[in-house]
């Protein structure tokens, strides 16, 4: 079994993703997996979807990635993130648009399934935020691990009270946390390394250059104010 490098929740901020690349791939992964929102709230679409797209990094579908590509209306996302998603499709190229609208909802692997919101209904970009929804969600997949992002929040929740690790035999969601955009009161971007061979997930917190990316998103226009919002930092 594999090391699993796993990203979500880029959110154009390249910054964050330079920094979590090069950490994560002096751990030498297996694999890599990418769970979605390449794109939205952060102001370097194209430049994070180069990176992705040219490390083949296999990826879903998520919902502000389906926004920008025109595969979900812009009316579910509020200003000014409504309004960045816009500028995004000027900014991203037509072969990185192609590149988007051909994601999958989900990802099957050996032993895991990957989605960005859930793997249940991925179309409708659930949050699973309660051990209770996540844990009726394990019920219903036939895989050891559930790879989800979405909520921009690391966690990994087992499928049965009572079980404080990870052991074979048992099911659990795994989520990395957010590249771009955490919302657990820490601003430092989040992504996890799961070892399958010794049952271990390790959730690394990375500093970036927060300042250069908040200038990058008011060089396209967004208020000092807006681009903090934007990047949920205060």
């Amino acid at each position: 079994m594999p090391k699993i490098a796993i990203i979500s929740d880029i959110h154009g901020n390249l910054s964050a993703l330079e920094a979590v690349i090069s950490t994560l791939n002096k751990k030498k992964p297996d694999e890599w997996l990418c769970l979605g929102d390449i794109v939205g709230y952060g102001p370097n679409p194209a430049e994070c979807l180069d990176i992705i797209i040219g490390m083949n990094i296999p990826t879903v579908l998520g919902n502000h990635d389906a926004g920008v590509a025109g595969l979900f209306d812009l009316k579910y996302f509020r200003n000014p993130n409504r309004r960045l998603l816009q500028i995004s499709r000027d900014l991203i190229t037509q072969e990185q648009l192609k590149w988007i609208k051909q994601l999958p909802l989900i990802i099957n692997g050996e032993n895991w399934v990957a989605a960005h919101a859930s793997p249940i209904e991925p179309e409708k970009w659930k949050y699973l935020e309660s051990a209770i929804e996540i844990r009726k969600m394990l019920g219903e997949i036939d895989k050891q691990f559930c790879f989800v992002g979405h909520t921009h929040v690391p966690s990994l929740v087992p499928e049965k009270l009572g079980i404080k690790k990870i052991i074979d035999g048992s099911k659990y969601l795994i989520n990395p946390g957010s590249v771009g955009q955490s919302r657990d009161y820490d601003y430092k971007a989040s992504c996890a390394l799961l070892d399958t061979d010794n049952n271990k997930l390790e959730i690394i917190r990375l500093d970036y250059d927060v300042e250069l990316n908040l200038a990058n998103i008011m060089a396209l226009g967004f208020s000092r104010a807006e681009a903090k919002q934007l990047m949920r930092i205060s």
